[in-house]
C-alpha cells in the first residue's frame, strides 16, 4: 500500500483530474467524531482487529462494547458509546497492547488516513535524582522541553514536586531514541539525571527506539551494547492531583499492561 502511494505522489495530473469537487460532512457523521479516536497499533506484525477490540475493552473497563473499524494495518477508528469513555481513555495515555505502543489521537475524519501523524505520543517520564533546589514546575519543564513538547508537570500548588522523583509528561518523537537521562548543571557543577518512562511499550535495545524507519533498525554493528535497558522502564506511580496544600492520589488500574 506504501508503494501505491508513493507513485500516486508522482501522478502529473490531467485538466479533469485537478478540478476540485466541493464535499459537505453532516451532522451525524460530526457526532459520532467527538466520542471516537484513532490509534496505531507500533508492532511489525498484523494483528486482528476482534482482538484488539476485545483485549481494549477490558484494559479500558468500558461499560458498552466498542465499535473498531480498520482503515489500514494495526490502524483504528474506535467509536465509544459516549464521549466521558473517550475522554477518560484520551487522558489515561499511553496505552500498551501486548506491550506494543497503541498511539491514540483524536478524530477528525478531515486527514487522509496517511497524513495522520502517529509518530508522537505522550508518557510520564519520571526524573530522577534531582537536587531538591531543582525540583520544581520550572526545572521539570525546562529538563521536558529538551526532549519534547512538556504537556504537564506534577507538582503541588507552590509549584513544588519533592518526592523521589519528578513527573513530567512530554510528547515523545517515536523515531528518536529514547533520551536515557539529562545533564544538567547546578553552581558549576553538572550533573547527570537519569529518566525513566511510565508504560513504556517495547523499544529496540539496538537503537533505543519505539518505531523504526522505514530502512529498519539504524543501530551501527558492533557498537558498544548495553546503552538501552529495561531500566528506562519506570513502575507504575500514583496519578496525583492537587489538593490545597497537599497531594491526593490513587493507584490507577488502567495501566494497559
Amino acid at each position: 500500500m506504501e508503494e501505491l502511494e508513493e507513485v500516486w505522489e508522482r501522478l502529473k495530473l490531467n485538466e479533469e483530474e485537478n478540478v476540485p469537487i466541493s464535499i459537505n460532512v453532516g451532522e451525524e457523521f460530526l457526532s459520532k467524531a467527538k466520542r471516537s479516536l484513532v490509534g496505531k497499533i507500533i508492532v511489525d506484525r498484523t494483528i486482528g482487529k476482534e482482538v484488539v477490540r476485545r483485549t481494549m475493552e477490558k484494559i479500558w473497563s468500558v461499560g458498552k462494547p466498542l465499535v473498531f473499524h480498520e482503515f489500514r494495518a494495526n490502524c483504528f477508528i474506535i467509536m465509544f458509546i459516549n464521549s466521558a469513555d473517550r475522554n477518560r481513555v484520551l487522558r489515561g495515555k499511553p496505552w500498551l497492547f501486548d506491550n506494543h505502543l497503541f498511539v491514540l489521537k483524536l478524530f477528525d475524519g478531515f486527514t487522509q488516513p496517511n497524513k495522520i501523524n502517529f509518530e508522537e505520543e505522550e508518557f510520564w517520564i519520571q526524573l530522577h535524582n534531582l537536587p531538591l533546589a531543582c525540583m520544581s514546575k520550572s526545572v521539570g519543564e525546562l529538563i521536558g522541553r529538551s526532549v519534547g513538547e512538556v504537556v504537564d508537570v506534577d507538582v503541588m500548588e507552590d509549584g513544588l514536586g519533592w518526592g523521589r522523583f519528578m513527573r513530567v509528561r512530554v510528547v515523545c518523537d517515536l523515531r528518536k531514541a529514547v533520551a536515557r537521562g539529562r545533564t544538567v548543571n547546578l553552581l558549576g557543577r553538572n550533573m547527570w539525571v537519569p529518566l525513566t518512562y511510565e508504560k513504556l511499550p517495547r523499544i529496540c535495545f539496538k537503537c533505543g527506539r519505539i518505531l523504526h524507519s522505514e530502512e529498519g533498525c539504524l543501530a551501527v554493528s558492533g557498537e558498544e551494547g548495553g546503552q538501552f535497558r529495561p531500566w528506562l522502564r519506570a513502575g507504575l506511580s500514583k496519578n496525583f492531583k492537587s489538593v490545597g496544600w497537599w497531594k491526593k492520589g490513587t493507584e490507577s488500574d488502567d495501566s494497559g499492561y
